[in-house]
């Protein structure tokens, strides 16, 4: 087993723990030792318990780690991430990418999606929110909660009346 091996057990064995400081130490230290997909998705895990990490720092991690191997778990965990951090766009470019990787989960993805959009884009567009900018929030999420029930907006009208 290498030092990078060993360092990036430590780590996620650290994270199991909740210990995020000491595990984000650790899989920085196995990054220096070999970058290693696991060793950048691992620090950007761990990372989500210090919120003294900037969020871009955060978002960087995984698409490294995704850079060096497409993944559609590390697609996922950066698109839950990126809405919380109110980046739709880019959260929707991952989570559309994880999607067309894994058809078999497309329709989790897409509805993952359309709901941390619908709760978390309020909270995010609060300014626009008066001018009708609900019922565009709203319109989009249902758009993509259709789209993962492969269902077109006639048939969704047929079924609700």
């Amino acid at each position: 087993m290498t030092n990078a091996q060993k360092l990036l057990e430590e780590g996620e064995r650290l994270l199991n723990e909740f210990d995020f400081e000491g595990a984000y130490k650790k899989f920085t230290k196995a990054i220096k030792a070999q970058e290693t997909p696991e060793a950048f998705f691992g620090r950007a895990e761990a990372a989500l318990g210090m919120p003294e990490v900037d969020a871009d720092n955060i978002i960087q991690d995984y698409e490294k780690a995704i850079e060096m191997q497409d993944d559609p778990f590390y697609r996922q965990s950066v698109a839950s991430f990126c809405v919380e951090m109110g980046k739709f766009e880019k959260a929707e470019n991952h989570y559309r990418k994880a999607a067309e990787m894994d058809p078999e989960n497309r329709a989790n993805y897409l509805s993952e999606f359309a709901v941390g959009y619908r709760y978390k884009a309020p909270i995010m567009m609060q300014q626009y929110l008066a001018d009708g900018g609900e019922d565009i929030i709203l319109r989009k999420a249902m758009g993509y909660m259709l789209e993962a029930m492969n269902i077109d907006r006639e048939k969704a009208r047929e079924l609700l009346n």
